[in-house]
């Protein structure tokens, strides 16, 4: 019995449902496969910019992005992706070009993380971007309104 009730705990433990947003590594290729609503519409890019060991990345993944995720409700609006900036990573954007990760933050004049940036299949921002965390309690009114503005911007 103590075994299952580990097991449940370990299952519903938060750090596990971070894993849900993937480091992006080819805007180009996720976007193509994912960037479509079942309609045909466009979806929006939601990118975390993050860093490794960034406490408030860790609280905007486990406390607001990833029950956004798991809610379902975004799967026909929103591409979900993470780009860890300052580790050497490169990615490949969405012209096809091969970058840094941190150059590519850079591109939005995100420096600081965590920095949500809503794009569209072009890479161009489609909604303000949102910078650090002010209050949690209304952080996720304000990244769905964003989300919102961006959907409508690309789908007028």
């Amino acid at each position: 019995m103590l075994r299952f009730l580990y097991l449940i705990c370990l299952l519903s433990s938060p750090i596990l449902w971070a894993a849900g947003i993937p480091i992006e590594t080819n805007f180009q290729t996720s976007y193509s496969t994912n960037g479509k609503t079942s309609t045909g519409e466009n979806k929006v890019i939601l990118v975390l910019v993050s860093q490794p060991n960034c406490s408030y990345c860790i609280q905007i993944t486990e406390e607001i992005l990833q029950p956004m995720i798991i809610s379902g409700q975004y799967e026909e609006s929103t591409v979900f992706s993470e780009v860890e900036i300052n580790t050497g990573r490169t990615l490949k954007d969405h012209t096809g070009q091969i970058v840094d990760a941190t150059d590519f933050a850079r591109r939005y004049n995100a420096w600081a993380t965590p920095t949500l940036l809503f794009l569209n299949g072009k890479g161009e921002e489609v909604s303000d971007k949102m910078v650090g965390i002010n209050t949690l309690d209304l952080y996720g009114y304000y990244v769905d309104k964003s989300l919102r503005i961006g959907y409508k911007k690309i789908n007028p």
